[in-house]
């Protein structure tokens, strides 16, 4: 990747944001400022490069070539590389890379593959560079270049933990297979510590073949990490939480997850615990349905077997079990079948303040002639600011979003009732 900065001199300023070479002149291309809006050949200019730029450039442009190493160390020989751009906030590397053909990569591949590019950095690395000739530099064992591309003469060679000159003096050795050494004209750190951590942060295909990764370097990817660190321990931790509250913090994690900037392994990693904490919620779902629905048709069943005795023709009352709907009508469906008496049951969720209601009355029964189920629900459910539904084979259901005034709204129940049925 070129340098920017500014050439500056009597002519003005001359700001480079592009530098290419082409047919074997360097053009440094940007844009003219200053007194005389020109400059020309012999001026005198002083030359001033944008090193904080540099700075973050060159460690990401160093761990392409790490990376380049470490996807042929991890996924085989096959890997090619296809272009890559070096940015001051990123790098992003595309390689030849079939999964039909060469296999899925997987969150394990990622991890290797990151571990290896820091494994280089945390052993101090020094990074060579030599211009040589291009006959020179093809006879390296394990040198890389990209292919297609047309390299000048002399090339120059960068290489990670060995001196070109040790490469040119064996180029035949097999040990320098193990290391990374390549074709390339840009800039790069002196020692691998720069870079201070490697964290690749997705990997995808991108076209036919072709694959593409997104890394960052530097105090970047020690945040990754590190974000990476809290989320799997924040996830770990939803795991002792009541079912009530692990609902919201699993669809709360997923989507944090998803857009988090972390390593993309460790995200995979996460993904897995949030997934096994989706089980363990259902199945504490379950397990809670059941109990509510036991436990509704229980009580429902002996209060109307009481309001029955104390010879009343119909039953309202209180089991709470959230917004379980489902349990309330099963509860409401089997006092109708063993009592054959019109029932009403509310439910308080103390959590949101809602109230869910279900109503029945005995199809096709001289109490339905009296009493509506639709009618006597709307009724019951104005002091919860609520509304329900068309009621259907005598049975009807409805929510309210003000629970404070369930009392209210039993005794406006019952009073419906006893008007409608006496």
């Amino acid at each position: 990747i070129f340098d920017t900065g500014y050439l500056d001199g009597s002519f003005g300023s001359f700001q480079v944001c592009n530098v290419q070479i082409f047919g074997g002149f360097v053009l440094h291309i940007g844009s003219l400022s200053g007194v005389s809006g020109k400059f020309s050949v012999g001026d005198k200019v002083t030359c001033k490069v944008d090193y904080d730029r540099r700075r973050l450039i060159a460690p990401n442009h160093t761990c392409t070539h790490m990376l380049n190493f470490a996807l042929r160390e991890v996924l085989g020989n096959h890997v090619d590389q296809k272009g890559s751009i070096v940015l001051p906030e990123k790098l992003r590397f595309d390689f030849s890379h079939d999964p039909n053909r060469d296999g899925a990569i997987n969150a394990d591949h990622l991890r290797k593959i990151e571990a290896i590019v820091n494994e280089q950095i945390k052993s101090e690395l020094d990074v060579y560079s030599k211009e040589v000739t291009l006959a020179e530099a093809k006879r390296i064992n394990g040198l890389r270049a990209v292919f297609g591309e047309v390299y000048p003469d002399p090339v120059r060679v960068v290489a990670v933990g060995k001196k070109v000159e040790d490469l040119l003096a064996d180029p035949e050795n097999k040990e320098w297979s193990s290391i990374s050494s390549e074709l390339c004209g840009g800039t790069h750190i002196t020692n691998t510590r720069e870079a201070k951590a490697f964290a690749l942060l997705s990997e995808e295909g991108i076209a036919k073949g072709v694959r593409r990764i997104t890394a960052v370097t530097t105090e970047s990817a020690l945040k990754a990490m590190e974000l990476g660190g809290l989320l799997l321990k924040e996830v770990d931790d939803a795991s002792n939480m009541e079912v009530r509250l692990l609902e919201k913090k699993v669809a709360s994690l997923k989507t944090t997850v998803d857009s988090a900037s972390i390593p993309a392994a460790q995200k995979a990693d996460i993904r897995a615990k949030i997934a096994q904490l989706q089980n363990q919620l259902k199945k504490a779902q379950k397990k809670i349905a059941e109990q509510n629905m036991q436990r509704a048709v229980t009580t429902a069943t002996e209060l109307a077997e009481v309001a029955a005795k104390e010879g009343k023709t119909f039953c309202v009352t209180r089991i709470d079990v959230g917004l379980d709907a489902a349990a309330l009508r099963e509860a409401v469906s089997k006092v109708i079948q063993q009592k054959g008496m019109p029932v009403m049951v509310f439910s308080l969720d103390e959590t949101t303040n809602k109230a869910v209601v279900y109503a029945g009355v005995p199809e096709k029964s001289e109490q339905s002639k009296l009493l509506e189920v639709s009618e006597w629900l709307t009724n019951a459910l104005g002091p919860l600011k609520g509304r329900c539904g068309k009621g259907k084979g005598g049975l009807a259901t409805g929510q309210g979003t003000d629970g404070s005034h369930v009392n209210e709204a039993m005794d406006l129940a019952t009073s419906f009732a006893s008007m409608k049925l006496k």
